[in-house]
């Protein structure tokens, strides 16, 4: 006759204290601010308005040698029915205090000096799944070589894992309440939003602005806790 195996107590004591801290976790997350951008955002609906301001953007990264992040993302509309539309909208912070966001639902190319920011020597282009972006950005528009581009992309979820000895799948969610101990407001009424309608709303714009420059402040939170984690290495060693 087979009997059941007991759990010892002290196992049992072990597998209750760890639900009790996922639990703890799990309601602290709930009531962490949100991230909040205060910074300037440039909103701009026009070609030739794009293309300029894409050459201040990289006026600003030629006068360096330096590593020059751009924190990036894209908004698209999205429907059960036709599933993924044409980009509308691309979010580039080339710092933490102002955003760009461009509103190119109502253009069929992107301006030559836009083309050039994704392909610079020293441009790095971070965000979360931010290659995925890249290759949907070359899908829609083309003009540009993606490959050359990808080559440029940090992904935050990627950063984290080298940082930690992981493998985790990361969403910008999960990567805000990790490192920021922020929570990132993704309603769904904006999220799902009619982002190719020429005018966004304030609540648009705020919502993409609020992505580039989460993924901006991820990447340097990240280089930094890297460089910690480096310098401790050394001196062990």
């Amino acid at each position: 006759m087979l009997t059941r195996s007991r759990v010892p107590p002290e196992e049992k004591e072990r597998i209750q204290r760890e639900k009790e801290e996922a639990l703890k976790k799990k309601n602290e997350l709930h009531t962490r601010p949100f991230v909040e951008y205060n910074g300037k955002v440039i909103y701009q609906t026009t070609f030739i308005d794009f293309a300029m301001s894409c050459d201040a953007i990289l006026d600003k990264v030629k006068a360096t040698k330096n590593i020059f992040p751009l924190g990036f993302d894209l908004e698209w509309p999205f429907t059960f029915q036709t599933g993924p539309g044409k980009v509308a909208v691309i979010q580039i912070s080339p710092s933490l205090e102002e955003c760009y966001v461009f509103h190119v639902s109502q253009i069929l190319k992107l301006p030559k000096s836009l083309l050039e920011l994704l392909v610079v020597d020293n441009v790095r282009l971070v965000g979360v799944n931010i290659k995925n972006d890249i290759r949907k950005l070359s899908r829609d528009f083309g003009g540009f070589d993606d490959d050359e581009a990808v080559k440029r992309c940090i992904d935050a979820g990627r950063q984290a894992n080298e940082l930690l000895g992981s493998t985790r799948r990361w969403s910008m969610e999960k990567l805000v309440g990790e490192f920021l101990n922020l929570r990132i407001n993704k309603d769904k009424k904006v999220r799902n939003s009619q982002w190719h309608v020429i005018p966004l709303s304030k609540e648009q714009q705020i919502y993409a602005a609020t992505d580039a420059y989460a993924s901006l402040r991820l990447y340097h939170k990240l280089e930094m806790l890297q460089e910690i984690a480096n310098k401790e290495n050394n001196q062990e060693n």
